[in-house]
C-alpha cells in the first residue's frame, strides 16, 4: 500500500474508462487507509468540525479550515498528505493523457468541496505544462460551478472566494499563459464571482497586479468578454488602498445637453479602424448636433423597445458619451446634474418627435409613441428623480430653465393645435388660438405628486400657459378610491385591495358607458390611471402581475378572466402604462404558457351539476379572454409571439396552439379538422366530418345545441369550428344556395352564448376579406340584404347573456378598422359635388347599425395609430380622404422623396431623424432592408464625394466623411438590437471566423450564380441647400432638394436595380446556436453578415477584385465596431 499512490490509482481508473463518481469512492478508500493514522488524529483534534455533506462525513479532511484546535504536528502532516495527493494531481494533469483525469481532479477538488485540498492544489498549477488539458480542467469547473444549487456548497465557496480560490487563481502567472487560457481563467473567475452577493476584499498586491495582467491580456484577446470580466472585477473585487469602484462615465460622464442654441462641443465619435496619427485631428472636428442625435436615437429606442424601466436605465444613459466619443467637457460630479441633463434632453427629443410628426410626417397617424413619450416623461422621469437625486427642487428648476425657447414653442403649438376645434372639424375658417396644457404640466404634476416640487411651482413656470388652481393638485402619492357611499378612502395594501377588487367585479358592467363612477375600486383605479401617482402604478402593476401568475398557479379561472379584460381594453392607457413598467414580453410569454398548457375538463363535468357548469363557462371565457389580450398585444404593440416562444426556455413553436391560431387569423379553412396535426388519420377525418354534420343540424334544423355536442369538444376545437360553420354559410347564402335565413339567424344567435365566444374572434378577422370579395363580386341587392341581417346577428344582437357583454364588444374592436373600411365601401353616394368636400354617402338601413356598433366599441377606451375622423367626425366634409393605415406613408409622398429626405438627413448630420423611428421602420419593412442599406449608402457615398460634409471646412476630408457614416450606422445598430444580450449574440454571429469560414465554403458554388458585383453607378446630383425654409431646430428642409432628385431618380432606378447585390441565405439548422439568425431574420446585421460570407466567396473564385471586396468589408467592420461600442 505504501507504494501506492493516487497518481498510479487515476492512470488505472482512467485506463478502465470509470466514471468520476466511482473514482471519488475509490479515492475515499485509498485516502482513508493511505493516511489512517492522520486522520485518527484529526478526529479525536477536531470532533465539532462541521461537515458539508454526508459524503464528507466519511472524509474528515474535506474541509479542515474550521478547525482550531489541530496542533502544529497534526497540521503539518495534514499539509504533507495533501501536498502528496496534490503534487500526483500535477503529474496527473502534465500527462497527454484522457481528458478524463481532469474531470476526476474536478471531482474531488470540487464536486466534493475539500477547501485545504484547493487552497494546496491551485498554487501549483504554474506547474502544469499541458495547456490543453488545463483548458478542460477550468472548463468542467465552470459548467460545475454554472449549475451549483446546494446552498450548503455555495456558502463554503463564499467564505473561500477571497481567502482561497481567488487569491489562488489571481496569483497564477499570467504572462505565461496562452490565449486560450487567459479566455478560460476569465470564465471561470466571471462564473464564481457570480457566486458572491458582497464585493471581495483583497489585499495582496499580487492579486491586484494578476487581474490587472489577467485584463490586459485578455483585452487582446476578446474584447467582448473583457468588458463583461471588467465590470464583474469593478464591481465584486476591492483592492486594498485603492477606491471603490463608482459607476460613473470616468472619460465624459456629462455632456451638455441637447439644446438648441449655443451648442456645446465635443469631439466626434471615431472609429477603431482608424490610424493612431488621425486622433488629434478627428479630435478637432467638434459639433454639439452629434451628441444630439445619439441621445435622441438612444432615448427613442428604448421608449420604442419598453427599456424605460430598467434598473439600469440611468447608468446606461450616463455611459452614451463615453462609449462613442473619447473625450468630452467637464464630467458630471453627482447624479443631480445628470437628471437635469436627462430632464433637458428627454424634452428636447420629444419637441423633435411632435415636430417631425407636425411638418414631416402629416399623413401619419402617430399615437403610440407618443403615449409611450408621455408616459415616460409624466411617469417614469419623476420616479428617476425621486431615486436617484439629493431631492434638492434646483434639479428640476435648473433642468427647466435650461430647456431652449424653441422646444417649448414647439411643445406649446403642438399641444394647442391638437386641441383645437379645427384639428377635429377641419374647418378652414376656424382659426382661433387655445391655451391647453401640455405635458410640462403633466410631468410637474407627477413631480409634485411626489412631493419633490411644491405646487406652486406648475403656475411659476408656465404662467404664460392655461393657470391652474393648486388646491387641487394631489400633493402625495395616496391612492384615493371613492366606496358605495360616496366617501373618498385612501387604499393602504395594493394587494389586498386588487384582489378584492376583482372578486366583487361585475364583467359585464366594464363596457357600460354609463358605469364610469362604478363602485368597484380596480374599475376606478383603472379608469383614472393617468391622475394615480407613478410610485402607486408601478405597485399597482407589480400587484396586478403577481396576482395573475399567482391566478393561473391555482387555475382560478375567474381571476384570470377578469384580469384579462381589464387589461384588454386600455381604460386611460392603463394597459401601456403597466407594459412600460413590466414590457409586454413579460406578459405575452405568462399568456402563451396558459393558453398552451390549459386543457378543457368538461369531460370529467356533468353538465346538470350547477357549479361545474358554472366552472366549464368560466374555463372557456378564461381561455376566450387570455387569446383576445394576447391578439391585442401583438396587433397594437406589436410584440411576435414566435419572437417570445425563440428566446424564451418554457416555450416551444412546435405544436403551440396560440401561435399556429394567430399566424392564421384571417385564414378560414375550406374542410374542417378537429386535430390539424393529423389531417392523414382516417378515423379523425370520419369524427370531424361527423361533428360538423352534428353541429350544423343542431344550429339550423333542429334549433337547439344539445349537451352532449358541448361536451364532446374542446374549447380550442369551437375556435376553429365555428369560423368554418359561418364561412360555409354565409358562402352558401352569396351564391343562392340557401334563401330562407330565419332558421340561420337562430343558430348564429348561439354564437354568442359564453361557451362558444371563442369562435368569433377568428371569424371577425375572415369577414373582412368575405365583405371585400363579396363588394367585389356582381350580389344582387336580396343576397346583399339577407348577408347584412345575418351579420347584424352577430354585431347588434337583440339580447346578450350577460358573461358574453364584454367580450361581445372586445372581439369586435379587434380588426374594427378593416370591418369599417369595408362596410362603408358598401354605401352608395347620395349626390355628386364633384368629389370635394362631399358628405358620406347613406347606407342601406341593414349596413348602418354594424358601422354604428364598430365606432360605439372603439370608442369605448383608446385606440392607437388610428385617423380620429374615423370614430368621431362620422359624416362631416372632409378635406382629407381618411387613412386607415397606420401609416400613410405613400399618400402624399413618393418613397424616392421620402427616402431622399431621409438621406440628407444622415448627410447633413442633423440632431433627429428627419422621419420619427415608428415610422422609418415601416418604411424600412415596405422598402425592404436591402434596399434601404444600399440605396442610403450608395447616395452618401456620392454625396461626400461630390459636395462633402455641409457645415465642415474641410468639406472633403475622409474622417469628416467618416462621421456621416457613424450617423448612418448608429441607426442602423439601434434599429435592429433591443437589448444587450442581443448585441452579444450578434457579435458572436457576426465575429465567428471559424462559422464565416465553413459558410463561405458553403456558398461557394452559389456564389458562382450570382449577380456580378460591379461598379456602382453614380447616383442622385445634388442642388445646393434650401436655407429660405428653416426646419425646427435651424436644420434646412431637404425636401427641395427632394423636388430636384425624383426625376434623377426614377432614371437611376433601372441601374440600381443592376448594381444590388444578389443575397444568398446561409440555411442553418433551428439550433440554440443560431436562434440569433433566426431573431433578427430581417435586419441589417444578419443582411450585411451574409453578404459579407458572399463577397468572401466571391473574391476567392475571382467573381471580385480585392478593392470591391475591401470597400464591402469596410462596411460590415463598420457594423461590427458600432455594435460593439454601443450601449443598449
Amino acid at each position: 500500500m505504501e507504494k501506492e499512490s493516487v497518481y498510479n490509482l487515476a492512470l488505472k481508473c482512467a485506463d478502465r474508462q470509470l466514471t468520476c463518481t466511482d473514482f471519488l469512492n475509490l479515492y475515499k478508500e485509498f485516502f482513508n487507509e493511505k493516511f489512517s493514522s492522520l486522520i485518527q488524529e484529526e478526529v479525536d483534534a477536531t470532533a465539532t468540525t462541521a461537515t458539508i455533506s454526508d459524503v464528507k462525513k466519511e472524509l474528515p479532511l474535506a474541509d479542515t479550515s474550521s478547525s482550531s484546535t489541530s496542533g502544529s504536528t497534526d497540521v503539518t502532516r495534514l499539509d504533507e498528505a495533501l501536498d502528496i495527493v496534490c503534487s500526483d494531481f500535477v503529474k496527473v494533469l502534465n500527462l497527454e493523457r484522457p481528458l478524463i483525469l481532469a474531470d476526476y481532479i474536478v471531482e474531488v477538488l470540487f464536486v466534493n468541496y475539500n477547501s485545504d485540498m484547493i487552497k494546496c492544489f491551485l498554487p501549483k498549477l504554474n506547474s502544469v505544462t499541458n495547456s490543453l488539458i488545463l483548458v478542460h480542467f477550468f472548463s468542467k469547473s465552470c459548467s460545475f460551478f454554472a449549475k451549483l444549487s446546494d446552498t450548503l456548497v455555495i456558502d463554503q465557496v463564499r467564505k473561500d472566494l477571497g481567502s482561497v480560490v481567488v487569491p489562488s487563481i489571481l496569483n497564477l502567472d499570467m504572462n505565461s499563459l496562452n490565449k486560450e487560457l487567459i479566455v478560460i481563467i476569465s470564465k471561470f473567475l466571471h462564473t464564481i464571482l457570480k457566486l458572491s452577493t458582497a464585493p471581495i476584499l483583497l489585499t495582496s498586491v499580487s492579486c491586484k497586479n494578476g487581474s490587472f495582467t489577467l485584463l490586459n491580456q485578455l483585452s487582446q484577446t476578446n474584447k467582448l468578454l473583457f468588458r463583461k470580466i471588467s465590470q464583474t472585477f469593478e464591481a465584486k473585487l476591492h483592492f486594498k488602498d485603492t477606491k471603490p469602484f463608482l459607476n460613473k462615465d470616468s472619460t465624459n460622464e456629462y455632456v451638455g445637453s441637447p439644446s438648441l442654441a449655443s451648442p456645446q462641443y465635443i469631439p466626434s465619435p471615431l472609429s477603431s479602424t482608424k490610424p493612431p496619427g488621425s486622433v488629434n485631428s478627428a479630435a478637432k472636428y467638434k459639433d454639439m448636433k452629434l451628441i444630439r442625435y445619439y441621445k435622441n436615437i438612444w432615448l427613442n429606442n428604448k421608449i420604442i423597445n419598453w427599456e424605460i424601466a430598467n434598473s439600469d436605465f440611468l447608468s446606461k444613459y450616463s455611459a452614451i458619451s463615453s462609449s462613442i466619443f473619447r473625450e468630452g467637457p467637464n464630467s458630471v460630479h453627482n447624479l443631480d446634474q445628470l437628471l437635469s441633463d436627462l430632464i433637458e434632453t428627454s424634452f428636447t427629443c420629444f419637441a423633435q418627435f411632435v415636430s417631425n410628426k407636425q411638418y414631416h410626417q402629416a399623413n401619419s397617424n402617430l399615437t403610440l409613441l407618443e403615449r409611450q413619450w408621455v408616459i415616460f416623461i409624466s411617469k417614469h422621469l419623476p420616479l428617476l428623480i425621486l431615486e436617484n437625486s439629493s431631492r434638492s427642487p434646483r434639479v428640476v428648476t435648473n433642468a427647466l430653465d435650461n430647456i431652449d425657447e424653441k422646444v417649448i414653442k414647439a411643445i406649446r403649438i403642438y399641444f394647442t393645435e391638437k386641441d383645437d376645434i379645427k384639428s377635429t372639424n377641419e374647418d378652414l375658417f376656424d382659426d382661433y388660438p387655445s391655451t391647453s396644457l401640455d405635458i410640462r404640466h403633466d410631468f410637474i404634476k407627477g413631480l409634485i405628486m411626489l412631493n419633490l416640487q411644491p405646487a406652486s411651482i406648475i403656475n411659476n413656470y408656465l404662467r404664460e400657459d392655461q393657470m391652474i388652481d393648486t388646491s387641487i393638485l394631489p400633493t402625495n402619492d395616496d391612492l384615493v378610491v371613492r366606496n358605495l357611499q360616496g366617501i373618498q378612502e385612501v387604499v393602504h395594501n395594493t394587494n389586498s385591495f386588487i384582489i378584492s377588487s376583482l372578486d366583487t367585479l361585475e364583467l359585464e358592467s366594464i363596457t357600460d358607458s354609463n358605469n364610469n363612477d362604478s363602485s368597484n375600486g380596480l374599475f376606478q383605479v383603472l379608469h383614472n390611471f393617468e391622475s394615480v401617482a407613478p410610485t402607486k402604478q408601478r405597485e399597482i402593476v407589480r400587484a396586478i402581475l403577481s396576482i395573475f401568475n399567482d391566478s393561473i398557479k391555482e387555475l382560478n379561472y375567474n381571476r384570470i378572466t377578469k384580469i384579462c379584460a381589464l387589461l384588454f381594453f386600455n381604460f386611460s392607457h392603463s394597459l401601456t402604462t403597466i407594459l412600460s413598467f413590466s414590457s409586454p414580453t413579460t406578459v405575452v410569454e405568462i399568456l402563451m404558457k396558459f393558453i398552451d398548457s390549459s386543457k378543457n375538463d368538461r369531460n370529467n363535468s356533468t353538465i346538470n351539476d350547477e357549479s361545474s357548469e358554472y366552472e366549464t363557462v368560466n374555463i372557456s371565457l378564461s381561455l376566450s379572454w387570455a387569446i383576445l389580450l394576447l391578439i391585442n398585444l401583438t396587433q397594437t404593440y406589436g410584440i411576435s409571439v414566435v419572437d417570445v416562444a425563440l428566446k424564451s426556455s418554457d416555450l416551444s413553436t412546435k405544436d403551440s396552439f396560440i401561435i399556429n391560431f394567430i399566424s392564421n387569423l384571417p385564414n378560414v379553412s375550406d374542410k374542417y379538422y378537429l386535430e390539424e396535426s393529423n389531417i392523414n388519420d382516417s378515423d379523425m377525418l370520419t369524427k370531424s366530418h361527423n361533428t360538423v354534420q352534428s353541429w350544423l343540424c343542431d344550429l339550423f334544423v333542429n334549433g337547439s345545441i344539445t349537451d352532449q355536442l358541448i361536451q364532446n369538444i374542446e374549447t380550442r376545437q369551437l375556435a376553429n369550428l365555428i369560423p368554418f360553420i359561418v364561412k360555409q354559410v354565409l358562402l352558401s347564402v352569396e351564391i343562392g344556395a340557401l334563401t330562407d335565413i330565419s332558421s340561420l339567424i337562430g343558430g348564429f344567435e348561439y354564437f354568442l352564448q359564453p361557451l362558444l365566444l371563442i369562435g368569433l374572434i377568428k371569424t371577425f378577422f375572415w369577414l373582412e376579406q368575405f365583405l371585400s370579395c363579396v363588394k367585389n363580386d356582381t350580389v344582387s341587392e336580396d343576397i346583399l340584404q339577407k348577408l347584412f341581417n345575418l351579420l347584424n346577428t352577430l354585431f347588434n344582437p337583440i339580447t346578450l347573456n350577460e358573461d358574453s357583454k364584454a367580450f361581445h364588444s372586445a372581439v369586435l374592436r379587434l380588426n374594427a378598422i378593416p370591418l369599417l373600411k369595408v362596410l362603408r365601401k358598401f354605401r352608395v353616394q347620395s349626390q355628386s359635388n364633384y368629389g370635394i368636400y362631399s358628405s358620406d354617402a347613406q347606407g342601406d338601413p341593414n349596413l348602418e347599425p354594424l358601422i354604428a356598433k364598430l365606432i360605439s366599441v372603439l370608442n369605448i377606451s383608446p385606440v392607437y395609430d388610428v385617423d380620429p375622423r374615423i370614430i368621431n367626425s362620422e359624416n362631416d366634409y372632409s378635406r382629407k380622404q381618411l387613412g386607415y393605415g397606420k401609416f400613410l406613408i405613400l399618400n402624399e409622398n413618393p418613397v424616392n422623396k421620402i427616402m431622399t429626405n431621409q438621406i440628407n438627413s444622415f448627410w447633413s448630420l442633423h440632431s433627429s431623424t428627419y422621419y420619427n423611428l415608428d415610422y422609418l421602420c415601416e418604411l424600412i419593412e415596405l422598402v425592404t432592408p436591402k434596399n434601404f442599406l444600399f440605396d442610403v449608402l450608395k447616395t452618401l457615398e456620392y454625396k461626400l464625394a461630390t459636395y462633402g460634409v455641409p457645415g465642415s471646412k474641410n468639406k472633403r476630408g475622409s474622417l469628416e466623411s467618416e462621421h456621416v457614416f457613424d450617423y448612418f450606422f448608429y441607426f442602423l445598430v439601434l434599429h435592429d438590437v433591443k437589448t444587450a444580450e442581443e448585441a452579444t449574440q450578434l457579435i458572436e454571429y457576426m465575429d465567428d471566423t471559424k462559422k464565416q469560414k465553413n459558410d463561405s465554403e458553403h456558398l461557394q458554388e452559389k456564389a458562382k450564380e450570382a449577380v456580378e458585383v460591379k461598379q456602382e453607378s453614380q447616383p442622385k446630383n445634388e442642388v445646393a441647400q434650401d436655407d429660405d425654409f428653416d426646419m425646427l431646430f435651424g436644420e434646412n428642409d431637404t425636401s427641395a432638394q427632394a423636388y430636384e432628385e425624383d426625376e434623377e431618380n426614377e432614371n437611376n432606378c433601372e441601374n440600381d436595380k443592376a448594381n444590388d447585390i444578389s443575397m444568398i441565405k446561409v440555411e442553418e439548422g433551428p439550433t440554440k446556436a443560431n436562434n440569433i439568425g433566426i431573431l433578427k431574420r430581417d435586419s441589417f446585421a444578419v443582411l450585411l453578415h451574409e453578404l459579407k460570407l458572399l463577397n468572401d466567396s466571391a473574391l476567392e473564385i475571382g467573381e471580385i477584385s480585392k478593392k470591391e471586396h475591401e470597400k464591402f468589408i469596410k462596411y460590415h467592420d463598420k457594423y461590427l465596431c458600432m455594435l460593439k461600442t454601443c450601449v443598449f
